[in-house]
């Protein structure tokens, strides 16, 4: 019997595979060496895209010249980025040099993964890049369920509710499990199907009573309220004739799902209400002692700006004005002062607007040179304003252009594409619109691999299908 032949591509499979097992890995080593700067892991973990990006390099002469300028220009900008970073940091500055480097090095990571998965992807060269992601999600489950079940499992939230497994961050995991989710909704639904359908139990299970947070809960509603949608959509346009027991046994399930969304939606709730009635407390120095509009920290800052108390070195005059202009902002609008992401935007925004500098709107203005709270959270709009417009060409556009591709060829393509392919689709939305809202899905390793996977699908899927269309015509 021949024996299989060992293809490069395999090792694409192989790291989309063990990343479930690197990331709890990464957060054990967190938790035991908590004061240590670099983990293991983040050397073991660019090995394999480094043998794929050398073996690229070495093979394909066309890639050579493209791969050495962007490495150039990407090595520049990070060099500009971290030089203006050093200059701008002050005695409120939250992060140090290494680690806001970790932030350049993480983003530069992911558009090497990018480059690597969409350069076999065209090819057509990995067409078991699926099972490798059904493997991730399997393992995903796995780890989470044995945490649970041996009740070693890292709370989601800091006062002990909720269950991440061992996982850094409870939002994150749930951003890549309704990306696979949104992968293999189609499968789960299929006739004598009990592995997939048993896998949609235990992320149901999981999302919905589990984990504590909205995005697992809404995330989980939305993804299978869209493939209901989707089905019936499909069926209606085709005039398929509908199987009044698959029709019943779907409206239970919608009712049941509805009922606990609804139930356990009002319990999630209810910790928000809770944090809001906590806050309530916060009265504003600066406003006769009245209910915050700001956090506490702010309402100091501001009265030490006011009166001219802040310790010398402490806020550059741009950071100063920039309280005062968020804090008059804030109060205009009356914004909660728990609402940590609306101040974080309105500071960060007036800032940029404060340093009036070309070079700091180019190149970005530093993200952990902030005071702690003031670090905004929410991706997409800190690349833009921290990382600047040349950060946010080169880290976020490439991902923000491959999805409207895919939304424009969905849109202009119907007769042609499947169901899978509206639903990997409507994943890839769902994550980056979640990175527009909240953070640690691009800075996430994972989060980031399983996009650009979907990415890649996405795009073989419709190089194939131009090809039928282009020979059935």
């Amino acid at each position: 019997m021949k024996k299989k032949e060992f293809k490069i591509e395999y090792l694409v499979y192989l790291y989309v595979i063990i990343c479930p097992f690197l990331d709890a890995l990464s957060c054990m080593f967190r938790i035991w060496f908590p004061n240590a700067l670099l983990s293991p892991l983040m050397i073991i973990r660019p090995i394999i895209p480094g043998i794929l990006l050398l073996y690229i390099f070495a093979r394909d002469k066309s890639v050579r010249k493209p791969l050495i300028l962007s490495g150039i220009g990407y090595l520049l900008y990070g060099i500009v980025h971290l030089l203006i970073f050093k200059k701008l940091s002050t005695g409120i500055s939250y992060g140090s040099l290494f680690q806001e480097g970790l932030y350049i090095f993480n983003y530069t990571y992911m558009i090497c993964i990018l480059f690597i998965i969409m350069y076999f992807s065209k090819r057509e060269l990995l067409p078991h890049l699926k099972k490798a992601l059904f493997i991730m999600l399997c393992s995903y489950l796995l780890l989470i369920y044995v945490s649970i079940l041996t009740k070693t499992s890292l709370p989601t939230y800091i006062e002990g509710t909720g269950y991440r497994s061992w996982f850094v961050s409870g939002n994150s995991l749930c951003t890549a499990l309704l990306l696979l989710f949104s992968v293999f909704t189609s499968e789960m639904f299929k006739k004598k199907n009990l592995k997939y359908l048993f896998i949609f139990v235990l992320l149901g299970v999981y999302l919905m009573f589990l984990v504590g947070t909205r995005t697992g809960l809404y995330g989980f509603v939305l993804v299978f309220g869209f493939y209901i949608f989707l089905k019936l959509y499909i069926a209606i346009k085709h005039r398929v004739q509908f199987n009044r027991n698959r029709v019943a046994i779907m409206l239970v399930i919608i009712a049941i799902f509805g009922l606990l969304a609804f139930k356990i939606g009002s319990s999630t709730l209810e910790r928000r209400r809770e944090i809001k009635n906590m806050t309530d407390d916060i009265v504003d120095i600066n406003n006769n002692y009245e209910i915050a509009h700001v956090t506490g920290d702010t309402t100091r800052f501001v009265y030490d700006i006011k009166h001219d108390q802040v310790a010398e070195g402490l806020m550059s005059e741009e950071q100063k004005r920039a309280y005062l202009d968020m804090y008059d902002a804030c109060n205009k609008l009356k914004i909660e002062s728990n609402s940590y992401r609306k101040q974080q935007l309105i500071y960060n925004f007036y800032l940029v607007r404060e340093q009036h500098n070309i070079l700091y709107a180019l190149f970005g203005n530093g993200h952990v040179n902030l005071y702690g709270e003031m670090i905004l959270e929410m991706e997409l709009p800190y690349i833009l304003l921290n990382f600047g417009i040349i950060g946010f060409i080169i880290y976020a556009l490439p991902l923000l252009y491959l999805t409207y591709k895919g939304i424009k060829y969905a849109i202009g393509h119907k007769k042609f594409l499947f169901e899978n392919y509206y639903m990997e689709l409507f994943g890839l939305i769902l994550a980056l619109g979640l990175a527009s809202v909240a953070g640690y899905v691009l800075f996430s390793s994972t989060c980031a691999l399983i996009i650009i996977c979907i990415l890649g699908m996405l795009e073989e899927q419709g190089d194939i299908l131009w090809k039928r269309k282009s020979y059935l015509e």
